[in-house]
C-alpha cells in the first residue's frame, strides 16, 4: 500500500511541475519584458558588457520570482487537477477509495517546499538584491556618466549649468560642439563657454565630476554694462561640476532604501525604534510579517487550488487559467488593503498580512471538505437558486429570444408571399417559382466562428492574466510611494486604469502569440484539426480565423497609438508625478523652458513669454556656423512679434571669428531681426514621443531635421507606431506553424513554446531597435526588419506543414 501512495504521490507532483514550471517561466518573461525595454536603451547607449547587463538581470529577479513563484504554483495545481478531472483520473482514483485529503498529500509537501524557498527569497535574497541593483546602478552611471548628455538635448542635472551637445560622432565617447552657460543667466558676471570637443569624467576618488573641454572659447559680459567684454582660448579647460558626486549619490540611496529593502534585522530596529514614527513603526511591523506571508501563500494556494481545480468538462484548463486569475487578483488586493489600514494603526500589522492568508485557507478547507464529499462547492441553498432559479431564467430567455427570431423570420415569409399573390389577375394556369439558393458567405463559416471564437475565449484569458500581472507588480514596486504620500484610492485606481491601456499595447503581441499556440494545441489534443482535415479541410483554411483575429488585434493596436495612448499616457504621467510625490508641475511648453534650439542654427535663451503680448523679455540669441562654433550673439530686454518679423528693444549684438571680435554694436532704437522661428514656435508643445499622435511626430521631425539636426532615436519612434502594432499579425504567422507541428502535445507545449519565441523574438526586436536610435542602422531598417525575417521564416515554414 506505502509503494502505491508513493507513487500516486510521484505521479500527482509530475503532473503538477510540467504546468507549474511553465507558468513559471511564463509569469517571469512577462515582468522581465519590462526590464528588456527599460533597460535597453542603458545597455546599448553605455556599452554595458555581458556580465553587467547578467548582473542587472540577476539582481532584478529577486523582486520578481518572490511574486511569481506563488503564482506558479496556483496555476500548476489548478492546471493539473483540472486534466486529471476533465480525463475522469479523478473518478477513478475515488472508485479505489483514494480521498481528496490523500491526493492532497503530494501538494501538501510541495507547497511546503516552495515556502521555504520563497521565505528565503524574501528574507535574504530579496533585501540583498535591490540593494545590490542600487550599487550596481550607481556603479554604472560613475563609469559611464558622459553617457547621460544625449545630443541636441539641453542636460540640466548639472546644479547651475545648463550643457547642449551638438553631436556624438559614431564610434567616438567624446562631444563634437559642446556650448556650456549659467542654467540662469547673471546680469553681472554672465559666463558662456563653447568648445570643439568635450567630455565628462569621474576623479580617480570618485567624488569629483569634471567637465573637460578642448578648444574652448569662454566669453565674460556684463549684460547691463556689454561695452566691457571678455573672450579667452583654453586648449584644455577642466572645470568641476559637483564635488561630492559618490557621496551624494550613495546618500540618497541611503535616505531613499525604502522599507522593503531592510533586512529583517533592521527592519526589527525601525520597528521597536520610539524615536521613529509610528507610521513607520507600523510599516515596519507589517513588513516583516509580509516577509512570511507572501511564502505562506504557497501553503494556502495549494489548498485552495485543488477543490477548484476539478471539473470534469473539457474547458477545465481554461477554468482553470481563468480562476488562478481571480484567485491571485483577491489574494493581492486584500494584502494592498491590509497594508493601508495597518499603516494607519487600524488594524494590526500581522492581521493586515495574515487575513488574506487566513481568508483564503479557510476557504480553501471548507470546499477541500465539500469537494471530498462529493458536493457542490457552494452551499445547497445557493446551488439550488443557481441551478433552479437563476440557471431557468437564463435558459428561458435564451429561449424566448430564439422563439422571438423564428417568430419575426415567419412574418417576413408571410409578407413575401402576400405580395406575390396580391396585384393583377392571375392567370390559370400555374405559376412558375424559381427559388434561388441563399447567399452564404465562404468567410466567416460555422468552423470559422467556433475557431475564432475559442480564439478570443483563450485571448482573453491570457489578456487578463498578463495585465494583471503587470498591475500587481507595479503595485508592489509603488505602494511605498503610495502609502508615503497619502495617494487616495481614486487617484490610484485612474491611474492603472489608464496604464492598463499601454499595457495591453506592450504585451499585446506575446498575447497573440501564446493564444494562436494554445488554441491549435487544444484543437489538436481533442482530434478537431483530424476532423477537419478528413472532411477535407486545410490547414490554411483553418488558420484563417486566427490570422483575422491577430489583424483585428493589430488593428486596434494601431488605433490605440494613433487615437487614445498620446493622451493617456499623458495622463499616465501626470498621476505617476503625483504618487512620487513631485511638487512640480509636468510641462511641454516650450514658453515655459528657458532654453530653447531653433529650427536653424540659433540657441534662445529668454527669462519669460507673453503669448498675448508675443513678445520675449530678456531673450539671447546665440548664432552658430557649420563647424558648431558661435559666429554672432544678440542680446535685447525685449523682442515683440510685429508683422512677420522680431522688433528688438534696447540690446545690443556682437560677431565672432574664433577668439576675435568682429562686430560689435549697441541700439536703443527698436531694431527689427528675421528669425524662422514665430510665436506659435515658442507656445507650442515638446511633449515626449508617447504622448504624440503620428502626424505630430512626424512634424515633429522634419522640424528638427530642417533645422540640421539628425534624430535617428526620433525616426524609430516615428516608424515603431506604424510597426509595432504589425508585430501582433507576426506574432500570429510565427506561431501558426509551431502550432500545427505540436499536434497533440497539448497546450503547455504551447506556451513553453511561445516564452521561447517570444524571448527570441523581443531580444531581437530590441536590439534592432536600439541599433537605430544609435545611428548604426537607418530607422526604417532597424524597425522593420526583425518583422520581415521573422515573417519569411514562418512562411517557409508553414509552407512545409502537412496540410
Amino acid at each position: 500500500m506505502g509503494a502505491v501512495r508513493g507513487r500516486l504521490d510521484r505521479y500527482i507532483v509530475s503532473e503538477i511541475l510540467g504546468p507549474l514550471g511553465l507558468g513559471f517561466l511564463v509569469y517571469t518573461f512577462i515582468l522581465l519584458i519590462r526590464f528588456l525595454f527599460q533597460s535597453a536603451e542603458m545597455i546599448i547607449r553605455r556599452g554595458l558588457p555581458a556580465r553587467v547587463v547578467g548582473e542587472l538581470l540577476l539582481l532584478s529577479l529577486p523582486n520578481i520570482v518572490v511574486l511569481t513563484l506563488p503564482m506558479s504554483l496556483l496555476f500548476g495545481i489548478l492546471i493539473a487537477v483540472g486534466r486529471l478531472s476533465s480525463d475522469s483520473e479523478l473518478i477513478a482514483m475515488r472508485a479505489a477509495g483514494i480521498s481528496l485529503l490523500a491526493l492532497y498529500r503530494p501538494i501538501l509537501w510541495l507547497s511546503a517546499f516552495l515556502t521555504v524557498v520563497n521565505t528565503l527569497l524574501m528574507v535574504y535574497a530579496l533585501p540583498w538584491g535591490n540593494h545590490a541593483l542600487q550599487q550596481l546602478r550607481l556603479e554604472i552611471l560613475t563609469q559611464s556618466i558622459s553617457q547621460q548628455v544625449q545630443p541636441r538635448v539641453f542636460y540640466e542635472e548639472w546644479e547651475g549649468k545648463v550643457v547642449y551637445v551638438f553631436e556624438v560622432p559614431e564610434g567616438e565617447k567624446r562631444w563634437h560642439g559642446v556650448f556650456l552657460a549659467e542654467s540662469v543667466p547673471s546680469g553681472k558676471d554672465n559666463q558662456v563657454t563653447i568648445a570643439d570637443w568635450g567630455e565628462v569624467r569621474v576623479d580617480a576618488t570618485g567624488e569629483k565630476v569634471i567637465l573637460r573641454l578642448y578648444n574652448a572659447i569662454r566669453h565674460k559680459v556684463n549684460l547691463t554694462a556689454p561695452d566691457r567684454y571678455e573672450v579667452s582660448r583654453h586648449r584644455r579647460l577642466d572645470l568641476v561640476l559637483e564635488d561630492q558626486f559618490t557621496s551624494e549619490q550613495k546618500a540618497k540611496i541611503e535616505v531613499s532604501k525604502g522599507i522593503r529593502e531592510l533586512s529583517l534585522t533592521e527592519l526589527r530596529r525601525v520597528q521597536k525604534d520610539p524615536n521613529n514614527p509610528r507610521e513607520q513603526r507600523n510599516l515596519a511591523e507589517v513588513e516583516v510579517h509580509k516577509k512570511f506571508a507572501i511564502p505562506m501563500a504557497c501553503m494556502v494556494f495549494g489548498l485552495f487550488a485543488l477543490p477548484l481545480g476539478i471539473n470534469n468538462r473539457r474547458g477545465g484548463k481554461a477554468s482553470g487559467f481563468a480562476l488562478s486569475i481571480g484567485v491571485i487578483v483577491l489574494f493581492y488586493v486584500l494584502l494592498s488593503n491590509g497594508e493601508e489600514a495597518a499603516r494607519f494603526g487600524r488594524i494590526p500589522g500581522w492581521l493586515a498580512m495574515w487575513a488574506p492568508n487566513l481568508l483564503l485557507a479557510s476557504g480553501g478547507f471548507f470546499l477541500l471538505l465539500r469537494r471530498n464529499r462529493d458536493k457542490s462547492l457552494l452551499l445547497s441553498r445557493i446551488d439550488r437558486w443557481i441551478r433552479e432559479d437563476v440557471w431557468r431564467s437564463i435558459v428561458r430567455v435564451q429561449g424566448m429570444h430564439r422563439d422571438r427570431r423564428r417568430a419575426k423570420a415567419r412574418e417576413r415569409e408571410e409578407r413575401r408571399e402576400r405580395r406575390l399573390l396580391s396585384g393583377a389577375e392571375r392567370p390559370a394556369r400555374a405559376d412558375l417559382v424559381l427559388r434561388l439558393p441563399r447567399l452564404r458567405l465562404v468567410f466567416p463559416n460555422l468552423l470559422d466562428r467556433y475557431v475564432a471564437r475559442m480564439y478570443g475565449m483563450v485571448f482573453s484569458l491570457v489578456l487578463l492574466s498578463g495585465v494583471s500581472l503587470f498591475i500587481i507588480f507595479d503595485l508592489s514596486e509603488s505602494i511605498d510611494e503610495i502609502l508615503k504620500n497619502h495617494i487616495p484610492l481614486g487617484v490610484v485606481l485612474r491611474y492603472y486604469k489608464y496604464l492598463s491601456l499601454q499595457m495591453f499595447y506592450e504585451i499585446a503581441p506575446i498575447v497573440v502569440l501564446v493564444t494562436t499556440l494554445m488554441t491549435f494545441s487544444v484543437l489538436a489534443r481533442m482530434n478537431e484539426i483530424t476532423a477537419a482535415k478528413a472532411l477535407g479541410i486545410s490547414l490554411y483554411r483553418l488558420a484563417l480565423p486566427a490570422i483575422a483575429m491577430s489583424l483585428l488585434v493589430a488593428g486596434f493596436c494601431g488605433y490605440l497609438e494613433s487615437e487614445v495612448l498620446p493622451a493617456s499616457n499623458e495622463k499616465v504621467a501626470k498621476l505617476k508625478d503625483r504618487i512620487r510625490g513631485s511638487e512640480t508641475v509636468r510641462t511641454y511648453r516650450r514658453a515655459d523652458r528657458q532654453w530653447l534650439f531653433g529650427q536653424g542654427r540659433y540657441i534662445y535663451n529668454y527669462l519669460h513669454y507673453d503669448p498675448e503680448g508675443q513678445s520675449l523679455q530678456r531673450l539671447q540669441v546665440f548664432d552658430f556656423d557649420t563647424a558648431h562654433r558661435l559666429s554672432r550673439r544678440l542680446v535685447t530686454d525685449k523682442a515683440q512679434y510685429i508683422g512677420d518679423a522680431w522688433v528688438f528693444n534696447n540690446g545690443w549684438s556682437r560677431s565672432y571669428s574664433g577668439v576675435e571680435v568682429t562686430g560689435y554694436q549697441r541700439f536703443e532704437s527698436p531694431k527689427i531681426v528675421r528669425y524662422p522661428e514665430t510665436p506659435a514656435y515658442f507656445d507650442s508643445e515638446i511633449r515626449p514621443p508617447d504622448q504624440m499622435r503620428y502626424g505630430e511626430l512626424q512634424e515633429y521631425v522634419t522640424e528638427l531635421q530642417e533645422s540640421g539636426q539628425p534624430v535617428p532615436e526620433l525616426q524609430v519612434e516615428l516608424y515603431n507606431k506604424v510597426a509595432f502594432p504589425v508585430i501582433s499579425l507576426i506574432m500570429a504567422l510565427v506561431a501558426l506553424p509551431f502550432a500545427f507541428r505540436l499536434g497533440r502535445q497539448g497546450a503547455l507545449y504551447g506556451i513553453g513554446l511561445s516564452v521561447v519565441l517570444g524571448m527570441v523574438f523581443l531580444a531581437i526586436f530590441v536590439f534592432f531597435t536600439k541599433m537605430g536610435e544609435v545611428g548604426a542602422l537607418p530607422p526604417i531598417v532597424a524597425v522593420w526588419s526583425p518583422g520581415i525575417v521573422f515573417s519569411i521564416l514562418s512562411a517557409y515554414l508553414f509552407l512545409g506543414v502537412r496540410t
